[in-house]
């Protein structure tokens, strides 16, 4: 009996047991369907966060801040260190040979004033490279440019929530604000940003980037020059030519820096690093989705070696007529696995299409971040036929070592 032979002996008895083959395709169809289930919510949860972070500038960043220190227990270096300045934002692009771009920032809470209108806004000081650090391309007008910093040039950018706050539905561009009663002429107005994390838990219908439309941007030299009394950054933003240079950049900064400040005074935060913090956090979770999957599938399992064995019994005396014409062991092993394949495999099939609808019903219902790709269907469909591979064959070995003459002889 060859392999197709054997799919037409599996087709016909299922035909003939309709119910038998219900019964044992549907621990095969719920494995495969929670299985789908189960990928597309891990694969949506890493989607939504590498889309988070590609709205903060992408992967190839790292952002150094200050390090809080105790002032009664800091050291004599630590007291001597200036902390982040703005020559070293400048010393790690000359410096650093795997930087691409250097964005340091100096941030204020100041009033700022149109008209009869004035609030307590925050200011940014900064250079032009911060919509490229950011993800923030300009809706009207432009950016911050190297001649405004060089100048110490009076203009800003404005992010759309405080233009509307300012000036409602009128023009901006060209106009001027007073920012601590310092005339600056508007140049730009910044796209609208939004990210919403998908679900129901707290916070979760907010805009967590609302604080990028919450800004105005100056040249860091204006901020220097009009509001702050030094140069030292709240932060710096410093992106690699490519993501495989994050490591090499990071070494670069902390000997830059370390040789500046003469102590390690500063955090320096890879965007990769957050990733592989969350994936960690997230294990668990995943272990936890996996068993459920692997559950279904191994009960599934063992559905189909149960009904197997209860249908050779039932065809013992089948067995033995096939055997007693000619029928070798062989042919019989591979009758009866390719019978819990043709089972595992529609199971399979009809497992993927109630996976997709669960997932779409996940997406819908729960709000929950889902993603279905070809790959994970496929993983599924596998892992169907890998179930009846193994629970079959130990059925198939039993019904092919059944004696001829014992089968006849079975009532």
């Amino acid at each position: 009996m060859n392999i197709l032979e054997s799919l037409q002996a599996g087709f016909r008895d299922m035909a003939s047991h309709k119910g038998r083959a219900t019964i044992t395709m549907i621990g095969v169809v719920l494995g495969v369907a929670s299985v789908v289930a189960v990928l597309a919510l891990m694969r949506g949860g890493e989607e939504q966060s590498l889309a988070f972070w590609e709205e903060l500038g992408g992967l190839r960043e790292l952002r150094i801040t200050n390090t809080r220190i105790d002032r009664l227990m800091m050291s004599a270096a630590e007291k001597a260190s200036e902390r982040l300045t703005y020559r070293d934002a400048i010393a790690i692009r000359e410096e650093c040979p795997s930087v691409s771009y250097v964005d340091p920032e100096i941030t204020r809470w100041l009033n700022v004033s149109y008209g009869d209108l004035t609030y307590r806004m925050k200011v940014l000081g900064t250079t032009g490279h911060y919509p490229y650090a950011d993800d923030m391309p300009v809706e009207e007008g432009r950016f911050l440019c190297d001649k405004d910093v060089e100048t110490h040039a009076n203009v800003v950018a404005m992010g759309p929530t405080f233009k509307e706050d300012l000036f409602g539905e009128e023009e901006a561009i060209g106009k001027t604000i007073l920012i601590e009663g310092v005339p600056f002429r508007v140049i730009g107005v910044m796209e609208r940003k939004e990210f919403y994390f998908e679900g129901d838990g707290p916070g979760n219908d907010r805009n967590v980037l609302e604080w990028f439309n919450r800004s105005h941007y100056i040249p860091i030299s204006t901020m220097v020059k009009r509001f702050s009394i030094t140069d030292r950054l709240d932060g710096l933003e410093v992106a690699a030519r490519t993501v495989e240079d994050v490591p090499a950049l990071t070494e670069q900064v902390r000997t830059v820096l370390t040789r500046r400040h003469g102590v390690e005074d500063f955090n320096i935060d890879a965007k990769t690093d957050r990733i592989e913090q969350q994936a960690e956090q997230m294990v668990f979770f995943n272990i936890v989705f996996w068993a459920i999957a692997f559950v279904s599938l191994f009960v599934g399992g063992v559905v189909i070696a149960n009904i197997m064995l209860a249908s050779i019994t039932e065809r013992v005396r089948e067995i033995g007529v096939r055997k007693a014409i000619g029928g070798s062991d062989r042919d019989v092993f591979l009758q009866f696995l390719v019978e819990a394949i043709v089972v595992t495999v529609l199971g399979g099939a009809v497992g993927l299409l109630l996976g997709i609808g669960m997932v779409g019903a996940i997406d819908r219902f729960l709000d929950m971040p889902t993603a279905v790709a070809p790959s994970i269907l496929l993983v599924a469909f596998l892992c169907a036929v890998g179930v009846g591979l193994v629970f079959g064959i130990f059925p198939a070995i039993r019904a092919a070592r059944l004696s001829p003459v014992e089968a006849l002889r079975y009532e």
